[in-house]
C-alpha cells in the first residue's frame, strides 16, 4: 500500500525526516528514520534518504507493508459545489483526520481521492461518529484565505440528535428554543480524559436546543422507553459540545459510547483495538448486545443543516441533508409521523 502527500510551503528547506515527523505523528522520528534508511519513502519518484531536503510541492510517497486499517464507510454525497467550495455529506463512522488506527481512510483522504481536488481541505470538523454536512475548500489557497474568517461564511450549523428520555427542561417540554450555556472543559480526574464536563471555569459554550418530536423505543435503553428528536444549533464550536451539553442535561444521545453509561462501552471498544498494524482488527469492537444496550450501532447525531454566505453571493443560502444512519432515520421518521 502506498500513501501520498505533498510537502507544505512552511516546510520548505526542512530535512524530509523532520517534515515527516512533524506532520505524521503516528510514527516516531526514529521510526521515520528507519523508513527512510530502508528505502520505503520516495520524493518525486526518486528514493529518499536521511539527507533528503524537502521542498514545497514535492510529492512524497510512503510504501507501507503489513498494514491494515479498520473498515470505515466511504460513501459520501456532494450536496453543493462551486469553483472554490464543496458542501459534502460525511457518513458516520469515519474520522475527518488521521487517528492512531486510521490515516489512509480518513474522510479528508476519501474526498481527495474521490474528486479532482488533491488539496481539498475541511473548513471545520465533525467527530468520527457524527455524520452530516461539512464545508470543504477545493484548494489549499482557498482554505488559507477563508479559514481565519470562517464565521463570516459559515453562518449557522444545525444538528439533529435522538436522545434518551422526554426532553423536558425546567419542568417544561422544550418545544421552544432553550439556550444551554454551560462552560465545558476536560476533568483531569476523569479516567477518560477526552470527555468534556461542566465547570464554571471551563470554556464558554452556547448551544440552542429545540425538541422536534419524540416517541417510544421498541426496547428500553438504560431503563427508559421514551426518546426525543432534538434540534441543536451550535453557537460556539467547542469539542464534543452538543454531546456534553445533552449528557449534562440528562439526555445522552442514543449510541454515544463516550457520554452514555459513564463511558464503559467506549472503554471496552478502545481496549479491543490493537495499535499494531499487522494485527487483524476485523473482529474487534462491541458486541450486538453492547450496541443494543447503547440504543444503536451508530451515534444518533447528524449535522443536517447549514447556512452559508460566500463573499461572492448576494444572499446567504441554506442547505439540508438527511442521510441519517438507518437506525436514526427510522426513529426520526417515526417521531415525525407521531407514531
Amino acid at each position: 500500500m502506498y500513501f501520498e502527500s505533498v510537502v507544505q510551503p512552511e516546510h520548505e528547506g526542512w530535512l524530509l525526516l523532520d517534515s515527516l515527523s512533524s506532520r505524521f505523528t503516528y510514527h516516531s522520528r526514529e521510526l521515520w528514520g528507519e523508513k527512510l534508511a530502508g528505502g520505503f519513502v520516495s520524493v518525486n519518484g526518486a528514493a529518499a534518504t536521511l539527507e533528503t531536503v524537502a521542498h514545497r510541492g514535492d510529492k512524497v510517497v510512503y510504501h507501507v507493508t503489513n498494514y491494515t486499517e479498520p473498515e470505515v464507510p466511504t460513501d459520501y454525497e456532494v450536496v453543493f459545489e462551486d469553483d472554490e467550495f464543496m458542501l459534502v455529506a460525511k457518513p458516520a463512522g469515519v474520522p475527518v483526520h488521521h487517528t492512531g488506527h486510521i490515516f489512509y481512510n480518513t474522510f479528508t483522504s476519501i474526498v481527495r481521492r474521490g474528486t479532482d481536488y488533491e488539496t481539498a481541505t475541511p473548513m471545520h470538523r465533525l467527530d468520527r461518529d457524527t455524520g452530516g454536512l461539512m464545508l470543504f475548500a477545493k484548494y489549499a489557497e482557498s482554505a488559507a484565505r477563508f479559514q481565519k474568517n470562517l464565521n463570516r461564511i459559515l453562518l449557522s450549523k444545525f444538528y439533529l440528535a435522538v436522545v434518551r428520555g422526554d426532553f423536558i427542561i425546567d419542568g417544561m417540554p422544550a418545544t421552544e428554543p432553550v439556550d444551554c450555556t454551560m462552560p465545558l472543559r476536560e476533568d483531569p480526574a476523569d479516567r477518560l480524559r477526552l470527555r468534556m464536563h461542566h465547570f464554571e471555569d471551563g470554556k464558554p459554550c452556547h448551544t440552542r436546543f429545540r425538541k422536534l418530536g419524540g416517541g417510544e423505543l421498541l426496547h428500553p435503553v438504560g431503563g427508559v422507553s421514551e426518546y426525543s428528536v432534538v434540534e441543536a444549533e451550535l453557537l460556539t464550536g467547542r469539542k464534543h459540545q452538543i454531546r456534553a451539553h445533552l449528557a449534562e442535561l440528562g439526555f445522552p444521545i442514543l449510541g454515544d459510547r463516550l457520554y452514555s453509561f459513564d463511558g464503559v462501552y467506549y472503554e471496552k471498544m478502545s481496549r479491543s483495538w490493537s495499535r499494531d498494524p499487522s494485527v487483524d482488527n476485523s473482529e474487534a469492537g462491541l458486541s450486538a448486545e453492547d450496541l443494543a444496550a447503547l440504543g444503536g450501532a451508530s451515534q444518533m447525531l447528524y449535522a443536517y443543516k447549514v447556512k452559508i454566505q460566500l463573499p461572492y453571493w448576494k444572499e446567504p443560502r441554506v442547505f439540508e441533508c438527511r442521510r441519517y444512519p438507518e437506525e436514526m432515520k427510522l426513529l426520526v421518521e417515526k417521531a415525525e409521523c407521531g407514531a
